[in-house]
């Protein structure tokens, strides 16, 4: 039998990936089926377990894959510049990355939400090496010294008030009728929060 090499393993990992993704969109957390992925992903039933050891493993690489996928995007954003600037590209490039698999992505709130605590702090992304996370940071923390952003409250809040309002606007997308645009969400994250970051 002819050796596997690095390359067909690497690709047969992302055919994995993308077809969980698309598995656990249509089906959530629990109804998914490992087999069903990796048959989807054309390859033999019990292929995965080559390369996930669990459903839980492969929903935590999808998940991973956003990290990797928003580390691209964020090499094109400009590492100087005006604040409001520097934020907008991030939240674009944050856009472009859940846009490319918003139907994994809204299954992947819902399960991170109803898991239990535990479950969910395993598989959710650390947010201190999240490469987003990581540059909001300093671009919040650039903006603080260059007196663009108020100072007195921290870095760390400033970046959880930024996320919450950026979750805040996705889920507002997804409901029924909702006059908001996932095209729009960006520039409405960015204008919403710098006016309450304003300096006093």
């Amino acid at each position: 039998m002819p050796r596997v090499t690095a390359a067909v393993k690497e690709e047969h990992r992302r055919r994995l990936i993308d077809a969980a993704a698309e598995e656990f969109a249509a089906r959530g957390y629990a109804g998914a089926k490992v087999d069903d992925i990796s048959i989807a992903a054309g390859l033999a039933r019990s292929t995965i377990y080559n390369y996930f050891e669990s459903k839980e493993a492969v929903f935590r690489a999808v998940l991973d894959d956003f990290a990797v996928r928003s580390t691209a995007e964020l090499a094109e954003i400009p590492k100087e510049g005006p604040v409001r600037e520097r934020l907008l590209a991030l939240a674009e490039a944050d856009r472009a990355v859940l846009a490319d698999r918003e139907a994994f992505t809204r299954v992947a709130f819902r399960e991170l939400l109803t898991q239990p605590l535990e479950v969910t702090r395993e598989l959710w992304p650390n947010r201190a090496v999240d490469p987003f996370d990581k540059r909001l940071r300093s671009v919040l923390a650039a903006g603080q010294q260059a007196g663009e952003i108020r100072d007195d409250r921290t870095v760390e809040e400033l970046a959880r008030i930024f996320a919450t309002l950026s979750n805040g606007l996705l889920f507002e997308h997804w409901l029924p009728d909702s006059p908001i645009r996932m095209e729009e969400i960006p520039e409405l994250l960015v204008d919403y929060f710098l006016e309450g970051a304003q300096p006093a």
